[in-house]
């Protein structure tokens, strides 16, 4: 399998939590789908993987500006196009301003592009997110529409899932410096 990229172009970064949640993912895509037009066979496309995030320097509980490297890796995707088998993204490496063990969210931006196996890629703009924590848990869904690529017109979810911070990681020397979680890329047309 060929490694691919969901790549997100340079910009500014806002806070926001980076997380994912399988069970408001699938929610999402049945809302999605309920509402998509039934004149034409629709495209679907699910990958999962893994996510991890590194904090430099590490998160504490006192505010301050920490650099965000991000690695995800997606090698697993059930598809409508059988030539899509996975999907492997980052690194990325930005700042992020006052973040904190109490506040360590990620905004990933509005427009991302999924680079798939298969060579062609899918641009996901128009991306909102919301971040949602139940039983220990954080999730960040971020929706929007393939805006140009395979699957235009389609909807696109990108859902994170990171255990909450232990308040007691962020105590010891050098601060909690990562987290590891999982995300689900979605194409719903």
């Amino acid at each position: 399998m060929s490694s691919t990229t969901l790549s997100r172009p340079a910009r500014s970064r806002t806070p926001h939590r980076t997380a994912a949640a399988l069970v408001s993912l699938v929610v999402a895509a049945g809302l999605v789908a309920a509402a998509a037009p039934a004149a034409h066979a629709a495209a679907s496309t699910t990958c999962t993987g893994t996510a991890t995030v590194g904090y430099s320097p590490g998160l504490t509980l006192t505010p301050q500006t920490v650099t965000l490297n991000e690695s995800d890796s997606v090698p697993s995707c059930v598809s409508t196009d059988p030539t899509i088998t996975g999907v492997v993204t980052g690194p990325y490496s930005y700042p992020l301003a006052n973040a904190s063990c109490n506040n360590v969210q990620v905004d990933p931006g509005s427009v991302l592009v999924i680079h798939w196996n298969n060579g062609r890629s899918s641009t996901v703009g128009g991306l909102t997110y919301v971040t949602t924590t139940t039983l220990g848990i954080s999730q960040t869904i971020g929706t929007g529409t393939v805006s140009a690529g395979e699957f235009t017109g389609a909807a696109g979810i990108l859902t994170w899932l990171f255990p909450l911070v232990n308040p007691l990681s962020c105590l010891t020397p050098g601060g909690l410096t990562g987290q590891s979680g999982t995300i689900v890329a979605e194409v719903v047309g």
